[in-house]
């Protein structure tokens, strides 16, 4: 059975739900992407490769992954360390503010844990590999550029290769070394993410085309450049699509819209989707998942809405 690979961090996740209350869960970019993909696509394999600690809330997430259908052959067990934390508070406005401690979580060491177990990964069955720029960023340099080659490994192997810059300022030791690495991964990528504002902190760039053009130069294939209300535009194969962004009544929650609207594209691809259909499917779950509290939505609760809109 071929399986997609999802590389990155999940947190505990403390959200604001009133005056001095908080409701934990977990969440992460990569991971909610790897929820809502699974949610969206059942009969695909999706496995997270990522690492937590031997404690109670490790054991708690790994019980998350197992409800969430997601395979945990990769989610590695550190014995010293743990998941990182993060606390979130929404204005009236959906809009959010965030306070992290995520210094030595276990995550921070997945590539060394994936090589001290001596994983043998069967490189024919792989179909994807998504991984973010929060995936790298947290990762030494050495680690960056093990995990890199072995990306290059599985792409010359026909594993398409996804990337979303998820730009994180404070992750890195400088705009330079975010922009190195950032286009590293460009240069691997078969399909692409980059976010208008992500790039407009990053790299300056002011418009969709010098966006496209940078992108386009890594040598980028299939590039969904997301922006907010404004909509999605798609360059592939020589052309150009705008879809519109989906309508959504009341935003309550910002949090995982551009993770949740990865995994519905990601979903509808991987069915056999083309872009522009994928491109409309995450649309409507991102519209969805910003309606509602937290990054991920609970699972009956989008049970209706995902028989409303299942991929045929």
């Amino acid at each position: 059975m071929t399986h997609h690979i999802i590389i990155g961090e999940c947190m505990v996740e403390m959200s604001g739900r009133g005056q001095h209350t908080y409701y934990q869960t977990f969440a992460g970019d990569t991971f909610n992407t790897a929820v809502y993909f699974k949610r969206s696509n059942p009969a695909q394999t999706i496995s997270y490769w990522t690492a937590a600690g031997t404690d109670k809330i490790s054991q708690q997430f790994m019980q998350k992954l197992n409800e969430e259908n997601i395979d945990t052959s990769l989610a590695f067990t550190s014995e010293d360390k743990t998941l990182g934390l993060y606390m979130i508070d929404t204005d009236n406005k959906g809009e959010r503010s965030f306070s992290y401690w995520r210094s030595d979580s276990a995550a921070k060491h997945l590539v060394s844990l994936f090589k001290q177990g001596q994983v043998v990964l069967d490189l024919t069955r792989i179909k994807s590999v998504f991984l973010s720029g929060i995936s790298l960023a947290i990762l030494s340099d050495e680690d960056k550029q093990s995990l890199l080659e072995m990306l290059l490994e599985l792409k010359q192997r026909g594993c398409c290769i996804i990337f979303d810059p998820n730009y994180r300022p404070q992750l890195w030791t400088s705009a330079q070394q975010a922009q190195l690495w950032t286009d590293k991964a460009y240069a691997l990528a078969d399909i692409a993410f980059p976010g208008c504002d992500d790039h407009r902190v990053l790299y300056g760039h002011n418009s969709i085309s010098d966006i496209q053009q940078h992108v386009t130069n890594c040598g980028v294939k299939e590039m969904v450049i997301k922006n907010g209300e404004h909509g999605i535009q798609i360059f592939s194969q020589a052309q150009h699509s705008i879809i519109p962004a989906h309508k959504v009544a009341q935003v309550v929650d910002t949090t995982a819209a551009g993770d949740a609207f990865n995994g519905g594209y990601l979903a509808a691809r991987f069915a056999g989707k083309t872009e522009q259909y994928a491109a409309g499917y995450g649309a409507k779950v991102a519209a969805y998942v910003i309606g509602h509290k937290g990054a991920i939505v609970d699972k009956e609760c989008m049970g209706e809405f995902l028989m409303a809109n299942q991929l045929s």
